[in-house]
C-alpha cells in the first residue's frame, strides 16, 4: 500500500510541475506595432538607398534591386511578405523614383505610394 501511495504522489507532483511550466511559459506574439515599425524602417532604408546611389553616382535601379533582394530575405525570415515596385525617371539633373511599398504580416498590411525627387547641382 505504501508503494502505491508513493507512485501516485510522484505522478501527481509530475503533472503539477508540467502544468506549472506551461502556465508560466511566455507566449511569443509579435505586436502589430512591430509591423508599422518595420514598415517605416523599410521605407527609410529605400530612401537612403536612393540618396546614397545618387551621391555616389551609381545606378539607382541596380542598388534598389540589390537592397530589395536583401530586405525580402530578411523580412521573410521574420514572417513578413514584402512587395516593392519602383520606376526610376531621370531628366537633366533630377532623378525621380516612384515607389509602391507594402509590408504584410498575417492578415495585416501597410502600403504606401510615394515619390523620391532629388536634384543634384554641380
Amino acid at each position: 500500500m505504501k508503494g502505491q501511495i508513493f507512485i501516485m504522489t510522484a505522478v501527481l507532483v509530475l503533472i503539477a510541475l508540467i502544468l506549472l511550466k506551461n502556465a508560466i511559459q511566455p507566449i511569443e506574439i509579435e505586436p502589430k506595432s512591430f509591423l508599422y515599425e518595420n514598415f517605416v524602417n523599410l521605407r527609410n532604408e529605400l530612401i537612403k538607398t536612393v540618396d546614397i546611389s545618387i551621391l555616389n553616382q551609381e545606378d539607382v535601379a541596380t542598388n534598389l534591386n540589390n537592397f530589395i533582394i536583401f530586405s525580402k530575405n530578411l523580412y521573410a525570415q521574420r514572417g513578413y511578405n514584402e512587395t516593392v515596385e519602383f520606376n526610376v525617371i531621370t531628366y537633366e539633373n533630377t532623378t525621380e523614383v516612384h515607389m509602391n511599398v507594402s509590408l504584410e504580416l498575417g492578415n495585416s498590411f501597410i502600403e504606401d505610394k510615394f515619390i523620391i525627387n532629388r536634384t543634384v547641382y554641380s
